[in-house]
């Protein structure tokens, strides 16, 4: 129990309102917020270090809890109880958190919904700018190839995680971010 605690405590130390706490209120604090707003250095700091909590919570967390545990840090990281229940969108903690567990079925998800985040982006988001972005909208992608190719545990794991995600998601589309 005390790590699905302590997943849900790392996860809500999200680096965007950390370390830039201006962003809040104007953008979303994950990576791509922190582009918008402070420009591609910060946002490489805030990846960086969402991406290290989820390996961190990956790691020091036993193998039965990690289909929890992963979704619980990405809980923290959407809904942070030290920043009032406003985060990111969970996709950087989870990727830190699937690296470490599933890194070979993580990496071809990752590449996959970059591909697909690349072709939306070429095809559709550079002349309209309406929509979903373009890296949750890979992100969609890479997470469906994951739950495909785990199993067991594993693919709870990605489920679980891609549900917190996706109602993150749908909260952003519906502008209660």
């Amino acid at each position: 129990m005390a790590h699905l605690v302590f997943a849900y405590l790392v996860g809500s130390l999200v680096a965007g309102l950390l370390f830039f706490p201006e962003v809040r209120g104007k953008d979303l604090p994950g990576g791509s917020g922190v582009f918008r707003r402070k420009g591609p250095w910060a946002a490489l700091l805030a990846v960086a270090f969402d991406l290290g909590k989820g390996a961190l919570v990956a790691l020091l967390t036993p193998e039965a809890y990690l289909p929890w545990a992963g979704a619980l840090l990405v809980a923290g990281h959407t809904w942070p109880v030290f920043f009032r229940f406003r985060g990111g969108g969970g996709i950087a903690p989870s990727l830190g958190f699937f690296l470490v567990w599933r890194p070979a079925e993580t990496l071809w998800a990752t590449l996959f919904g970059l591909g697909v985040a690349g072709l939306y982006h070429l095809l559709f988001w550079r002349r309209r700018r309406k929509g979903i972005y373009p890296i949750p909208f890979g992100a969609i992608f890479g997470y469906l190839l994951l739950v495909y190719t785990l199993s067991g545990e594993a693919r709870l794991g990605a489920l679980l995680v891609a549900g917190v995600v996706l109602l993150r998601g749908l909260q952003i589309l519906a502008g209660r971010w």
